[in-house]
Formats: C-alpha cells, sequence, structure tokens
C-alpha cells in the first residue's frame, strides 16, 4: 500500500461500516402499488395500504442472507414519507393504520442483529414550496432531524436525487464539459445547502455516515464534497455504449477537508426495477451471480448493498429466499 493511502485513512465509524460488508436495500413506497420508477407526488396517501406489513418478514429474511445492514426508502422522489412526519400530510399519518413503516423496520432489524441505515431523496414531486430553495431546505432539514432523534442510531444516510437542482438538464446524467464551463448552470449541492446539511446530520449522530448518490454514468466518483461513502450503482453498467467503470481508489481531495478516505459502496437489484411491480416478467439473478456481485465488491474494498422491493401486502417475495440462502450458504456468511 503506497503512502499516500496511508496519509489518509478510513475513520473508525467507516471502519466499522466496512466490517459490516453485505446489506439489504428496501424500496418500498406509493411506486409499489402504481409500478411507477419514480412517482409523480399525486398517489393518495390514503390508497397506501400494505395490508399484511411484516417488518420482522423482511429482517428475517436478511439475516437468512447473512447481511448485516439494511437502508429503507423513507422518502422516494414523489415526496411521500414512511414515517408520521410532522412536517407534511403527505405521508402515512394519513393512511389506514398510520403505520410508522421506518419504525417498525429499525426495531426489527436491529432485534435480528442487523443495523439500520436510511435512504431519503432530495428530490420531492410533491412538496408545495420546493422551489423555494429556503424553504425546502428547511422542511429538508426538519425532516432529517425527526428521522436523526426519533429512531435511534442509524449506520447511514443515502441521498439521492440530487441531480434535479444540480444539472442544467434536471436529469441523471452528467456531462463532463458542465464542470469546464462556468455559464453552464450546474450547481454543486448550493441549492440544497450540502454542506450545511451534512455538518447538521453529525451533531445529530456523528457516527452516521453520508452518502451521495452520483448516478449510474458515475460509478465510485463524487457529485460533490462533504461525503463519507461513495456509490457504485449497478455492475457493469452501460451507458453511451461504454461499460462505466467505478472508481476505486478511496482517495479524494475535500477543497475544504483536505485529502479524505471514501469507501466503496456497490448497489444493484434483484428486480428488474428498484420497486416490486406486479406482473413483472423477469429472470431472477442466480445465487451464483449473487456471489459473483458479492466477491467483485469485497474484493474491491466495498459493500455490496443488494436490493429486494416488498410487495403491496409489506412482504418481502419467498421467492428471493432460495437464491440469496444458496449465495449466503456458497459464500460461508450461513452454515
Amino acid at each position: 500500500m503506497s503512502t499516500k493511502i496511508e496519509s489518509a485513512s478510513p475513520s473508525k465509524a467507516q471502519q466499522r461500516w466496512m466490517v459490516l460488508g453485505y446489506g439489504l436495500f428496501l424500496h418500498f413506497g406509493p411506486n409499489t402499488f402504481t409500478a411507477a420508477g419514480w412517482g409523480d407526488g399525486k398517489f393518495p396517501a390514503a390508497d397506501f395500504r400494505p395490508a399484511e406489513l411484516d417488518t420482522d418478514q423482511w429482517a428475517e429474511l436478511a439475516a437468512a442472507a447473512g447481511m448485516k445492514y439494511a437502508v429503507l426508502t423513507t422518502k422516494h422522489h414523489d415526496g411521500f414519507c414512511l414515517w408520521p412526519s410532522r412536517h407534511t400530510d403527505y405521508c402515512t399519518k394519513n393512511s389506514p393504520g398510520r403505520p410508522d413503516i421506518v419504525g417498525r423496520f429499525v426495531e426489527s432489524f436491529r432485534e435480528a442483529g442487523i443495523r439500520p441505515g436510511l435512504y431519503y431523496s432530495l428530490w420531492d414531486r410533491n412538496y408545495p414550496r420546493y422551489e423555494d430553495d429556503a424553504a425546502y431546505a428547511d422542511y429538508m432539514f426538519a425532516q432529517i432531524e425527526e428521522l436523526l432523534t426519533r429512531y435511534g442510531p442509524v449506520v447511514e444516510l443515502w441521498f439521492d436525487g440530487g441531480w434535479d437542482k444540480d444539472h442544467p438538464t434536471r436529469q441523471w446524467p452528467y456531462d463532463p464539459a458542465w464542470a469546464a464551463d462556468p455559464h453552464s448552470g450546474l450547481t454543486h449541492g448550493e441549492r440544497w445547502r450540502w454542506r450545511e446539511l451534512y455538518r447538521h446530520i453529525h451533531r445529530l449522530q456523528p457516527e452516521c455516515l453520508v452518502v451521495m448518490n452520483s448516478s449510474s454514468d458515475r460509478p465510485g466518483g463524487i457529485k460533490y464534497h462533504p461525503v463519507d461513502i461513495r456509490t457504485s450503482e449497478h455492475f457493469n453498467f452501460i451507458w453511451k455504449e461504454k461499460v462505466c467503470e467505478p472508481v476505486l481508489d478511496p482517495l479524494f481531495t475535500d477543497p475544504e477537508r483536505g485529502e479524505v478516505y471514501l469507501p466503496l459502496e456497490y448497489c444493484t437489484s434483484l428486480n428488474p426495477k428498484w420497486f416490486w411491480n406486479e406482473g413483472d416478467c423477469y429472470g431472477h439473478p442466480s445465487a451464483e451471480t449473487i456471489c459473483g456481485w458479492y466477491r467483485q465488491a469485497r474484493a474491491s474494498l466495498a459493500n455490496f448493498l443488494l436490493n429486494a422491493g416488498p410487495d403491496k401486502r409489506g412482504l418481502l417475495p419467498q421467492y428471493h429466499r432460495r437464491f440469496l440462502a444458496a449465495a449466503a450458504r456458497e459464500l460461508g456468511l450461513k452454515a
């Protein structure tokens, strides 16, 4: 290992996260009921009714797979919150039974010995003052404070959707030419008050690691600083007829913090889309494929976050078990 790498090494919180190795990503919300990938924020809260919701079942399946942490979508791009937020009516407090799905999730997974993490979309297609940057940032700060003070320790906060206010196109693909053009309209988190949000998170939970999705076409890259973990969305992702190779070098330079060590997290999905969709017809990744993904991630000193979407009942499909359990046995994660 070079002396350069030794000059910036993982923090204790990063080291503890890196040891976890393998996690479950859970995409669940209105898109589960509508089959949309990105909801428009108009799905009625009253129609969100997972009648057999069982977060213990989610945790049990994750444990059978040998997973050590899990990340739940608390709010996707549609803006619907899976907890009874004080700051919006577009949440589960206006759904039948008023379920606190975030609360159930963290309780079930902690009881199973699996550390909970949370996903939060910066983009919000429901909040009425979304384009008022000051008002929306205040809203986000308040919601993040709810999540980090109401539910106990969170291993990571996984942010997504940042392209909507950062990219001139308001689409996820990134054009490197923007960075060279001061008039392109590219921003670097200023509209989200990102650096202030990062500090806010660590005032509330110093050990919580912050992830910002850099999008599929920039795997392992940095959207902007500061972050604590990098993402590589999908394995062998093809964009414009080229394989997007992830950045593996963990050393980056933050203009304010200097040289920083940023470990990598691969993520991909067992579903063809991130959310479960009724009637999907697809080839399920084999146990051998799951093992290959896991080994590729770990050989890159990265964690592996594997997604499975609960269905409309609020249950993870049992057909995942045979593949996940077989992979766990092959990898030596379970007897």
